[in-house]
């Protein structure tokens, strides 16, 4: 009879009773089968999809140990350790609860389980990388407004987390742990994308690719689900998901082409750290088993994030570099404001940072009303003199790090406003139409026998792929200027959105 039952040998899995489990439904496993004889002591270890194990020693004779397992194996390992004497029972009886029957418990020696707690030391030193770049970035996407910062802290605390049931501390049960699982890698997916294009706002891709990348993006979405939810229902073969994971890799190692050839700045660490990535998860095709490249992926993945971290240092240096236009040799002449190509130059810098920070961009334009008749009334000397006093005021309303006051174009300034939405914007130009009524600069040619300033306003936020540009920002300000003269001047007008006509009823 005990020859009927058959012998586990130490290191594979037990031979159970098939089942068809889920983690909507879970099925109760039953085994039955014998241990060798070994010098070193044998454990029953299970995977995390497995709950509830008890495990029953049978003979010889009337011999009924039962056994209930817990989680103090390495690992928080649930299992239990069979008495010495174990190879000379009958069999061993195993029932456990699993939501799947594709991971069944194991049989295992004491250097083995050893081995398993080694291995958990790798993902601990990667758990606390991952951990520490999205604190990191974290902190910094607040301080430098970088999106791409806040879509890489989140890709970076979603790689950690997908850590944490590889390091032995807690031992979540399936009900948890497989959900979580297909969140934090789908988050890993999402965060990857908006990273992409939050580093590189200026990316031109096409629809047809863009529909395709997010396409590949929805199917390893809903095979990652599926394989954590359904489990032995799930029948899609392992090696079309894994050539899914594969062709997602090689799509942002394509993106990453594009940036490269499109010199974009942070263009090649991106490249290189996609491209790493995408050998990585090549590896997932050849079968590891517990040899080293295992953990291939894992390493490549660590690699990658590095590199897109010098990505994200890149890009926010060349940002720098372009708000340096405005060094004092920028500077015009008479009003010590920035002057029109230092302007042009810190405008674009402004667009592109608001495009990849998705927020509104803000920008005032002021025109001195009749300055030419003041200029015959009392001369150049007293008009430069106005220009000076007037420039003041604006570059005391441009009050922060990122704000640009400069002069335009003769008796024209412009400031720029980032972050800054249309209302905000409005308050800045009301508050500077009032500053220069308290200068009370005499003018005759005015009504009020006093000059005044003309003041348009717009705010736009930039879009990825959107039509709108830094040119549209002065061009709509320049028109809401020109809508203030008309009205009478001294006054300020703001952009507003052209809505649509109500229909007659």
């Amino acid at each position: 009879m005990a020859d009927e039952v058959p012998l586990a040998p130490a290191g594979a899995p037990v031979p159970a009773e098939p089942a068809t489990a889920t983690l909507l439904r879970p099925a109760t496993l039953h085994a039955a089968f014998r241990v060798p004889r070994l010098d070193s002591a044998l454990y029953v270890g299970t995977p995390w999809y497995v709950r509830d194990l008890t495990v029953t020693v049978v003979g010889p004779g009337a011999r009924r140990d039962t056994l209930t397992a817990n989680a103090d194996l390495p690992g928080h390992m649930l299992g239990v350790r069979l008495p010495a004497d174990a190879s000379q029972a009958d069999r061993i009886e195993l029932t456990a609860t699993t939501v799947s029957t594709a991971a069944p418990p194991y049989l295992l020696t004491g250097d083995q389980l050893a081995e398993i707690g080694w291995r958990s030391s790798p993902y601990a030193a990667f758990f606390g990388l991952f951990l520490a770049l999205a604190l990191v970035h974290a902190i910094v996407a607040p301080l430098l407004r970088s999106r791409a910062a806040a879509w890489y802290a989140g890709l970076a605390a979603a790689q950690a987390g997908l850590l944490l049931p590889w390091l032995g501390v807690v031992r979540p049960p399936p009900e948890i742990s497989q959900p979580l699982h297909a969140l934090l890698q789908s988050a890993v997916y999402v965060c990857t994308t908006g990273f992409t294009f939050a580093l590189f706002p200026e990316l031109r891709v096409t629809r047809r690719a863009l529909r395709a990348v997010y396409a590949v993006i929805g199917m390893n979405v809903a095979a990652v689900a599926g394989g954590d939810v359904l489990q032995d229902l799930w029948t899609v073969p392992d090696l079309f998901t894994q050539m899914l994971l594969v062709a997602l890799s090689l799509a942002f190692t394509a993106l990453g082409v594009a940036a490269v050839r499109a010199q974009l700045a942070g263009a090649r660490y991106y490249l290189a750290g996609t491209a790493l990535a995408a050998l990585g998860t090549l590896t997932i095709l050849v079968p590891a088993g517990g040899s080293l490249l295992s953990f291939a992926p894992l390493v490549s993945g660590a690699a990658e994030m590095l590199l897109f971290a010098l990505a994200i240092a890149a890009s926010l240096r060349h940002d720098a570099r372009e708000r340096a236009a405005l060094a004092a040799d920028d500077r015009d002449g008479l009003t010590g404001v920035a002057n029109r190509p230092a302007f042009d130059a810190a405008l674009g810098a402004a667009w592109n940072r608001a495009a990849r920070a998705s927020s509104p961009l803000a920008a005032i334009l002021v025109d001195l009303d009749r300055f030419h008749a003041y200029n015959e009334a009392y001369g150049h000397l007293a008009g430069d003199d106005v220009l000076r006093r007037i420039a003041r005021v604006i570059a005391a309303a441009a009050s922060r790090r990122d704000d640009v006051a400069a002069r335009y174009a003769g008796d024209k300034f412009v400031l720029m406003l980032p972050d800054t939405d249309l209302p905000g914007a409005r308050y800045v130009a009301e508050a500077i139409l009032e500053r220069v009524g308290f200068l009370a600069i005499a003018h005759p040619a005015q009504p009020t026998k006093r000059l005044g300033v003309s003041i348009g306003v717009t705010a736009l936020t930039p879009r990825h792929g959107g039509t709108a540009t830094a040119a549209d920002l002065v061009r709509r300000a320049d028109a809401a200027l020109y809508v203030a003269k008309t009205m009478g001047r001294n006054r300020v007008i703001t952009d507003e959105p052209v809505l649509a006509a109500p229909a007659l009823r």
